[in-house]
């Protein structure tokens, strides 16, 4: 089961993943997703702290926001990633083309 609520802090969106970000539940977010490139925000922190598992699916609605949002000159922060989803980051290296916090807060700082 997959929830997810979005929250705002200025010209910042916060999007609050809880539960499993895989091949079942992705479909369920992308149009929250979409709606980020359709109402023009530039500004967008994925709140991972409730992210228990992230598949290969997962990981890429991740990086089509992030290639999304660098190509309107915008941005993604990731956010207090941590348990199975901070391993496969780490495997894959995304930690290194995606900026990771470790929380919301000091995600939003110089954004």
């Amino acid at each position: 089961m997959l929830r997810y609520n979005v929250s705002h802090s200025g010209d910042i969106s916060i999007l609050k993943v809880d539960g499993k970000l895989d091949c079942l539940t992705v479909p369920e977010v992308r149009p929250e997703i979409d709606k980020f490139v359709e109402r023009d925000v530039k500004k967008v922190i994925l709140d991972a702290s409730g992210i228990e598992l992230l598949d290969s699916s997962g990981v890429a609605v991740i990086v089509s926001l992030f290639k999304r949002l660098r190509a309107v000159g915008g941005d993604v922060r990731i956010a207090a990633l941590g348990g199975q989803p901070k391993s496969i980051f780490n495997l894959l290296r995304l930690d290194r083309a995606l900026p990771v916090f470790p929380t919301v807060e000091e995600a939003t700082k110089g954004f």
